[in-house]
């Protein structure tokens, strides 16, 4: 018996746009939408065309002493409103995010990963629009933890240049708290599921293929035709945005020769008796293995505290025990605890390892200083 289906009526000219939308976004400008009174404005910029300096020891298949990349700027900052990965956007929980974002160079969006706001702040220009001079995002994140953002505009490449940065939520004690569920941790609250950490350290492991950063803004998006947005002939036939072979390697936007990085960025100094607070990110394309030289707590997993009401009967802390090599996937965070209980300088390992073939490309190392 074949399926009965229901033709679609003729779509209005004024709909077609928003009909049309998963494969040619429209665009727009303004916003917010329903705004609330807000308590936290960011402003962030896309894009700024930056230079990344290549060590000596690096090699890489282009030839370059440095690598374009492409930053999201915080306008605001004149001494740090530049840097990679982008700066940081740090909030408390439940405040309303007026996240104000302007364009200069074509269209980009910016998406809030893991927050899920409403669709047209989410950010996602396939499902909602891209923005060619300035938009308004609202937000209100409702749970503490590490996410990022990063631009949603021909994706695979746009992230891959370097358009992305963390978006860090505290709880409403702010910086230094955290949510969590580790009784018998110095500095836990049980009546508020708070810890108290003492340093906080940011590993945002990544990788890049130096043939991609000569690519220009739009390279290899399907074209978009109003009238058969289907047809064969929009889509690339040249594209190599599925064959990634990275030879440039880093940590919180430092590139690895292979030697242990010990940039302040990186590296992490802590005394004995401390808790460390380690926001690690995936923000490669890689399978990223690390083996740390303490046991490490895990208390959130992509901007969820383990153990903690209202969804805390669904998971709980774990500990992965010194030495014992764990890995993320692409856009995967852990929030990670560890306590070091004696002095030395520990190195801690990054692997970057091939999802096909299971090889890993580079090693990577920093060091955890205890004093």
């Amino acid at each position: 018996m074949a399926i009965r289906t229901i033709p679609r009526g003729e779509v209005p000219p004024g709909e077609k746009a928003h009909l049309l939308k998963f494969v040619c976004p429209p665009t727009f400008d303004g916003g917010p939408f329903d705004p609330q009174p807000r308590t936290v404005l960011v402003e962030r910029k896309l894009m700024r065309n930056e230079k990344l300096q290549l060590p000596s020891r690096v090699r890489v298949k282009t030839g370059r002493r440095e690598l374009p990349i492409w930053i999201i700027e915080d306008p605001d900052d004149s001494r740090n409103g530049r840097v990679f990965p982008s700066k940081t956007i740090r909030v408390r929980q439940d405040s309303v995010v007026h996240a104000r974002v302007s364009a200069s160079t074509n269209t980009h969006t910016i998406h809030w990963h893991g927050i899920e706001p409403s669709p047209i702040n989410d950010g996602v220009g396939h499902t909602s629009f891209e923005l060619t001079s300035r938009f308004v995002y609202q937000f209100s994140p409702h749970t503490t933890g590490t996410y990022f953002y990063h631009c949603h505009k021909n994706t695979v490449l746009h992230f891959e240049m370097g358009l992305y940065g963390l978006l860090i939520v505290d709880p409403p004690e702010g910086p230094g708290f955290t949510r969590a569920n580790v009784p018998g941790v110095p500095g836990f609250d049980p009546a508020r599921m708070l810890v108290r950490y003492d340093v906080e350290a940011f590993w945002v492991p990544d990788e890049m293929d130096s043939v991609w950063h000569e690519l220009g803004h739009d390279a290899f998006m399907q074209a978009c035709d109003d009238d058969d947005p289907l047809a064969p002939d929009t889509f690339t036939r040249d594209g190599f945005l599925n064959d990634f072979r990275p030879d440039v390697f880093l940590i919180t936007g430092v590139v690895s020769d292979g030697s242990s990085i010990v940039d302040p960025r990186v590296q992490v100094r802590a005394r004995v008796g401390q808790t460390i607070l380690v926001r690690l990110l995936n923000a490669g394309y890689t399978i990223q293995e690390y083996t740390l030289p303490v046991d490490a707590t895990v208390i959130g997993i992509d901007g969820h505290p383990l153990g903690v009401p209202p969804f805390g009967i669904y998971s709980q802390p774990y500990t992965i025990p010194a030495g014992t090599p764990f890995r993320l996937t692409s856009a995967r965070r852990f929030d990670l605890l560890l306590r070091p209980t004696a002095r030395g300088t520990f190195p801690a390992q990054f692997r970057y390892i091939d999802w096909i073939r299971g090889t890993a490309y580079h090693t990577a190392s920093t060091s955890i200083v205890v004093q």
